[in-house]
């Protein structure tokens, strides 16, 4: 599911013409447009962005739709007949799902619920497939999963209810543009997304970056109540977010959602590296350090709050700094991977160094935490981790 264009042979006015087209189209969407450096950008929705790139003299436009859903698959197409129309030159537009040929976008549609029907038989019979990434286009982190329990974008669902429920009713747990227009059903859905994969709660205010993403779930809430006040919202979520953004609250007697709202990054998830799952809050502060190969998740905080642990993890062994003594610690079993864990104290800072060996692939962690009553935590969070089956 994706739609692709190439503009061919453009020299660098032409392309500069390209790029002007673009923010106008994205000013007249009133969506985001950002340049990456090597790529530019364009923000549609959580799930959708259209990514712009150059190969020699042509420009190639393109986006994965497979998440986001029919109408953004649609949208894609319809910004890429703009550009043609807009701006002489060679084109060749390939679109998998033949929209760009009928335009019949009820066809579409049902070509998404197909996927779906699909995904849904898939996950009820292999669960392998629950420990992978089959939510989000791109992310970093997975919710760790429960028994019984489905994960969808906007949270997880019973099993019994998610084989029963009606293909059309599921349509918005797994997509977030199902309509043809960008409805309040669809504002809703990328407020909803955006909770599942960039709500930290209590952390809100911990940087620029969840700052941001805070309010842009909120301009979503606002959005679909302008378009249609009687839809149930996330009010409670939007009023906690107002709060600690100290926002003025613009919902006035919004219907609140019978159903919970998951956040999935306010409990532990695996945080994804290589092939490997490190455990950790879903909150923390993600970074990666080239040296060692390594990343590196720093405790969430609350505004001026400080950090109280750093967990490295690498597949190199060089990261831990007493590795001598810790290949001498008597190993654990645990849910089928060896474990050796090393405790150390030096001038009050604690630390813990360990080995995770799972079926001949060896993960090593460096932590740093300041106050004992995390030790147990953090031990946890090395047991728990682990590596992504191959299957």
């Amino acid at each position: 599911m994706y739609v692709s264009m190439i503009c061919k042979d453009r020299n660098e006015k032409e392309k500069n013409e390209l790029y002007q087209v673009l923010g106008l189209l994205a000013q007249r969407e009133q969506v985001q447009i950002e340049d990456r450096g090597d790529v530019v950008e364009m923000i549609v929705c959580p799930q959708g962005k259209i990514v712009i790139s150059e190969d020699g003299e042509d420009m190639i436009i393109h986006a994965n739709t497979r998440h986001a859903g029919a109408g953004f698959h649609a949208f894609v197409v319809d910004i890429c007949k703009d550009i043609q129309e807009e701006v002489p030159g060679e084109y060749e537009l390939v679109d998998d799902l033949e929209f760009s040929e009928d335009e019949d976008f009820h066809r579409l549609h049902h070509v998404y619920e197909d996927e779906l029907e699909y995904l849904r038989n898939a996950l009820l019979t292999n669960d392998l497939l629950k420990t992978q990434n089959y939510l989000y286009e791109e992310t970093f982190f997975l919710p760790i999963e429960k028994k019984d329990r489905i994960f969808t974008s906007i949270g997880d669902i019973d099993t019994k209810e998610f084989r029963e429920m009606h293909l059309h009713d599921l349509m918005d747990n797994f997509y977030i543009w199902n309509n043809f227009d960008r409805d309040a059903q669809f504002f809703k859905n990328c407020a909803l997304v955006l909770l599942s994969k960039e709500g930290v709660g209590r952390y809100t205010m911990m940087n620029d970056q969840t700052q941001k993403h805070a309010n842009t779930i909120c301009d979503y809430i606002e959005l679909a109540y302008k378009q249609d006040d009687s839809i149930p919202l996330p009010v409670n979520e939007y009023n906690y977010l107002c709060d600690m953004l100290q926002r003025e609250k613009l919902l006035n007697d919004a219907v609140p959602m019978e159903e919970e709202v998951i956040q999935y990054k306010t409990k532990e998830v695996y945080h994804l590296f290589q092939d490997a799952k490190v455990v950790a809050d879903g909150a923390s502060e993600r970074s990666f350090d080239p040296v060692n190969n390594a990343l590196c998740l720093m405790s969430p905080y609350e505004d001026d709050a400080h950090w109280a642990w750093l967990i490295q993890a690498s597949k190199e062994p060089h990261i831990c700094s007493y590795l001598n003594e810790l290949e001498e610690v008597k190993p654990i079993v645990y849910h089928g991977k060896t474990i050796q864990i090393l405790d150390k104290e030096e001038d009050g800072i604690y630390k813990i160094e360990a080995k995770l060996m799972q079926d001949e692939r060896a993960l090593y962690f460096h932590i740093t935490y300041a106050d004992e009553k995390d030790e147990n935590y953090l031990k946890q969070c090395i047991k728990e981790s682990c590596f992504q089956d191959l299957g």
